[in-house]
């Protein structure tokens, strides 16, 4: 569940282990170069602009601040590495701050590390990074600024800077949109409860669905389907008139000819004798056909009978 926060307030600006909290409140501390923004990361989580200072110039914060959330832990800002205008007294001043406090604070429970994520990590970034790791610190990272990219533009700059500071938790994050805010609580939650993080690992899959259908059988999609062709051009009935029988519970009708083969009588019986009998070929001169045109050009048009038929005489 998503830390809630109902109350941020400015506890404590020290300089040496000897002003530490005297409570036994969970501490997570952010580090980060100057101008990556720390202060500003605060002030979105808390929901307050001006609870810690921001500043537009690198190098102003000396001092190692404590913001009291929910009167439950402490956010610790340190001073930012890696300003080079800074002369080499601050510089050492700062890494003697520092060393103190990661030495001697004994409720720690975790560094955060803030990146702009415009830039890729610097030497000191890295360095950083991997001291961290060393010291066996709970600790995961924040790409701020977000908001300055395009969406594509973030991802890119994000696995870059993973393979930079491989194997560490990162959350991208915009103070201005407040993007990213319920994961880096979320992440502080997981901090405190002493959990520690794994390296962003992708999606499981689900498993493929077992198939109990029987084998040999193919699933209902593959099977052929069985589709009844148009007959060619001429070749009779049409698909649907093969089996008329069926419709009416008889057998199947079977396939209509265009010359049906000729019944075959019984032997030595009259039947036999007519069918096998020689067709008789109307020739001119004779049969019924032609004794039907004389009667017909023996006419006139009028229904008389003509005067030079054989007949009329």
């Amino acid at each position: 569940m998503t830390i809630k926060i109902t109350s941020a307030t400015f506890s404590a600006c020290i300089t040496s282990s000897a002003a530490l909290p005297a409570d036994d409140l969970p501490i997570v501390a952010l580090v980060g170069r100057s101008n990556v923004g720390k202060s500003s990361l605060i002030n979105s989580i808390t929901g307050r602009k001006e609870l810690a200072r921001t500043s537009s110039l690198p190098g102003k914060t000396l001092t190692i601040n404590f913001y009291c959330i929910n009167e439950a832990f402490y956010i610790v800002d340190l001073p930012g590495y890696g300003y080079a205008k800074a002369s080499k007294v601050t510089r050492a001043k700062i890494q003697s701050m520092m060393n103190e406090f990661f030495s001697e604070c004994k409720n720690l429970k975790g560094v955060v590390q803030v990146l702009d994520i415009r830039h890729k990590p610097s030497p000191l970034d890295v360095q950083m990074h991997d001291w961290v790791r060393e010291q066996k610190f709970n600790h995961f990272a924040v790409l701020t600024k977000v908001d300055k990219l395009s969406n594509q533009q973030a991802l890119k700059m994000r696995s870059s800077i993973s393979r930079d500071i491989k194997g560490t938790y990162n959350i991208l994050f915009s103070a201005k949109s407040a993007n990213g805010r319920d994961d880096f609580l979320d992440a502080v939650e997981k901090v405190i409860a002493g959990l520690e993080f794994k390296a962003s690992e992708p999606r499981q899959r689900r498993a493929p669905q077992q198939d109990n259908r029987p084998k040999g059988r193919p699933p209902r999609n593959e099977r052929p389907q069985t589709v009844d062709k148009p007959a060619p051009h001429g070749s009779g009935d049409s698909p649907a008139k093969k089996f008329d029988g069926e419709k009416s519970g008889g057998k199947p009708a079977e396939r209509h000819n265009r010359q049906a083969p000729a019944k075959e009588a019984p032997a030595n019986s009259e039947g036999a004798q007519k069918t096998n009998q020689p067709h008789r070929e109307n020739t001119p001169g004779t049969g019924a056909g032609n004794n039907r045109r004389r009667r017909w050009k023996n006419k006139r048009p009028g229904g008389e009978p003509r005067q030079d038929s054989p007949k009329n005489e």
